[in-house]
């Protein structure tokens, strides 16, 4: 059965389906109501119908093995995954999450400068969570960022994941948000994490793709001549992890949050001092 984009069925693996919230390439995410704990929470479907497309069911499994490890609020938690087989092999996965109540940052709306800059450090301490259980997010962007509340957001879609030095076999990731590294088949570890925050923060701010993983020779303008009301050390972090030598990068996320977070509070404090503080977080 293929479902229509205006459809859905009643229930997915004993999970009331409530309500659509996105579609990828081979899944699609609803709002569920689980009958026995009586909780809401994010079902991703995934249905494969050729061998082609079984990668995304790897994907799935994929997430759910570092999902089910999250203890932070600032990456989704993964509660189960169920398979559906046909004839000893699977064709259809549900992944079932925690259910995250907000909106991504690309469509998030004109935020203060501040709580954009709280939220960059959510997403932060985030990809530190996830080196620390020894994983790369490695598809760090504004949809992956759910802004829960003022300043505060959570890190979803683990599907691209991969442990901290792996090597892929092709190139996975976002256009727009990808690495060197990424783009030449290179290790991906904490260092490429910090590059995606990086753009993620410049096209956030300026509404321009840092385009710093195209080659290693991209010409960028410096991010205050077009964020003006982005303070100096916001730029020096952002041109740091955005350097295309990730032997030059930061590596430590932990830290790069706790700047951020150091940063928005300042930024807080100013809030009456007349310079424009608003940023539209709607650009990703």
């Amino acid at each position: 059965m293929v479902y229509l984009k205006q459809d859905h069925p009643d229930f997915i693996h004993g999970y009331r389906v409530l309500a659509p919230l996105g579609e990828g390439a081979a899944s699609r995410l609803f709002v569920v109501h689980d009958p026995e704990s009586r909780e809401l929470l994010a079902l991703k479907h995934v249905r494969v119908a050729s061998t082609d497309q079984r990668r995304f069911l790897a994907q799935a499994e994929r997430e759910h093995q570092v999902a089910s490890r999250v203890r932070s609020r600032t990456v989704r938690r993964s509660r189960r995954l169920v398979r559906y087989r046909e004839l000893l092999r699977t064709t259809e996965i549900a992944l079932v999450m925690d259910f995250v109540d907000g909106r991504p940052l690309d469509v998030a709306g004109r935020l203060p400068l501040w709580e954009l800059v709280s939220i960059f450090a959510d997403a932060a301490a985030g990809l530190a969570h996830l080196h620390d259980l020894g994983w790369a997010h490695a598809d760090l962007k504004p949809g992956n960022v759910i802004r829960t509340g003022p300043g505060r957001a959570t890190l979803i879609d683990l599907g691209q994941s991969c442990r901290l030095g792996e090597v892929k076999s092709r190139i996975q990731g976002t256009p727009g948000f990808l690495s060197p590294e990424q783009l030449e088949l290179g290790p991906i570890d904490a260092r490429t994490d910090a590059f995606l925050l990086g753009a993620m923060i410049y096209r956030q701010l300026t509404g321009r793709y840092a385009a710093g993983g195209i080659t290693r020779t991209v010409e960028r303008p410096p991010l205050r001549r077009l964020a003006a009301s982005a303070p100096p050390e916001l730029e020096e972090l952002v041109d740091r992890c955005l350097d295309p030598n990730p032997d030059r990068r930061p590596s430590n996320l932990e830290r790069i949050a706790d700047r951020l977070a150091g940063c928005a509070e300042a930024l807080h404090a100013s809030d009456g001092d007349g310079l424009p503080r608003t940023v539209l977080a709607g650009t990703g």
